[in-house]
């Protein structure tokens, strides 16, 4: 808790306004609050921020020094300054949905809407004010390192050649790696189930609109979002992008108090009230409601699980070919129940990225063995039923040119990327302006160019 505390204040802190500033006490003495201790281009560094990123290290128990601190902002603040200059720009919607996303890891921290906006004594709307200045020049920063590194490829002499001249000290350990196909198979919901939840949805929204009951109310009661529930339902301020298709459809035709009909998304089925509309973002209220898979169906589905498992364990049918036949979820279905690593774009898993149940269930498998059919969940927390087949593992171990090609390409690219940004550092610091505060002109800095570029224009 204590780290996610100063995480968040660190982003706040960067989000400050860009000048010095006081407060004059009754007693006539002035308190400094807080202080620009660089400027680079137009863009200052504060004191608070340095401050707040220094504790968030101690926090996490990560050895970095204040003047490390410092000098990864002068880094970031020059990335912004030339970003100006190069006329990039980052949209709206960019940044709501990095914002979002931010405060999404907050809520999961946290334990949910309600307790960040009482850690923040303010509601969300506010909150995302609060981090759009920071999260923006975030965004801008990423895309001026963009204009670095775009053009640098590596080619496999160099990777070869950067791999030879490694110290075997510095080769780095590879976790254990699991590539994984899956057959699913999701319980039948029936009309019926469904007609009864829209049915509740209408009853509520029938309650409120004549009878001036709370929307808010029958959210806490009610709604099956756990992200939202606790809060009345409400989402703060969100844009179009942060929002699945049909909910926003939905959400943007409502005026102001009205609530919409039934919405159907991936998640299950939804109400709406809007709260507030400012432009293209909106902060609205929801109920979602899930219909239950009936033990009927539950049973039904491991019995087709349970004929296909008798298939395969029979070699009938090889695992891949039962996944496109078989396998209820369209995004693994085609390529035969591959499984994508949706951190890093691959098809391996290291055990921390494996769904807990996912991977009891497989622990103990070799490559080309497959589970019995068991009951876990899918991305959108509905209960299905799975066969899984591991493809391959790899054990923990050194790295390999043979084994870990793309981590070492990573490295031999990571490298690559450094030097140009060594080079770009060395270049863009000699054309613009740079003031560093006394207090952090003896840090030993990487690049030693921030004291001599000093009052250049």
């Amino acid at each position: 808790m204590k780290s996610l505390k100063t995480y968040i204040a660190a982003c706040l802190a960067a989000a400050a306004p860009i000048y010095s500033f006081a407060q004059q006490p009754s007693s006539g003495d002035t308190i400094i609050v807080d202080r620009v201790v660089a400027v680079v281009g137009n863009k200052p560094v504060l004191e608070s921020a340095v401050e707040a990123q220094f504790f968030q290290a101690k926090a996490r128990n990560v050895q970095m020094t204040k003047c490390k601190i410092y000098e990864d902002m002068l880094y970031q603040k020059l990335l912004v300054s030339q970003a100006d200059v190069d006329s990039l720009t980052v949209s709206e919607k960019e940044v709501d949905a990095e914002i979002q996303s931010r405060l999404q890891g907050f809520i999961d921290q946290l334990g949910g809407l309600e307790k960040v906006e009482e850690y923040f004594n303010k509601p969300l709307g506010e909150i995302k004010e609060d981090l759009r200045d920071v999260t923006e020049d975030q965004l801008l920063a990423q895309k001026e390192r963009g204009q670095i590194t775009g053009d640098i490829k590596i080619s496999p002499s160099e990777v070869n050649n950067f791999f030879r001249k490694l110290p075997k000290d510095s080769l780095p350990l590879i976790d254990l790696q699991i590539e994984m196909n899956q057959i699913v198979f999701y319980p039948e919901i029936s009309k019926k189930d469904i007609e009864a939840v829209k049915k509740r949805l209408l009853d509520i929204r029938e309650d409120v609109l004549k009878n001036g009951a709370l929307f808010e109310t029958k959210a806490i009661l009610y709604s099956e979002d756990p992200g939202s529930a606790a809060s009345g339902g409400e989402l703060g301020m969100m844009s179009r992008n942060d929002l699945v298709p049909e909910f926003s459809a939905a959400a943007f035709q409502l005026k102001k108090d009205s609530i919409s009909d039934v919405v159907k998304s991936d998640f299950g089925y939804h109400i709406i009230q809007m709260i507030d509309r400012k432009g293209e973002r909106i902060n609205v209220r929801h109920i979602l409601m899930k219909p239950k898979y009936t033990p009927e169906a539950r049973a039904k589905s491991k019995q087709l699980a349970d004929s296909v498992y008798s298939v395969l364990k029979d070699g009938k049918l090889a695992f891949e070919d039962a996944a496109k036949i078989f396998s209820q979820d369209d995004k693994t279905r085609k390529n035969g129940g591959l499984m994508v690593n949706n951190a890093n774009g691959t098809t391996k898993f290291s055990v921390e990225e494996i769904y807990p149940t996912n991977y009891y269930n497989i622990k103990n498998l070799k490559p080309g063995e497959f589970t019995r059919p068991f009951e876990t969940y899918d991305d959108k927390g509905a209960a299905v039923y799975k066969i899984i087949m591991v493809k391959s593992k790899v054990d923990p171990h050194v790295a390999a040119l043979e084994t870990d090609y793309q981590v070492i390409q990573d490295m031999a690219l990571d490298k690559k990327y450094r030097e140009a940004y060594d080079k770009w550092i060395a270049e863009k610091s000699k054309s613009t302006y740079i003031k560093i505060s006394s207090d952090y002109k003896k840090c030993p800095f990487e690049y030693d160019g921030w004291l001599h570029t000093e009052l250049k224009r």
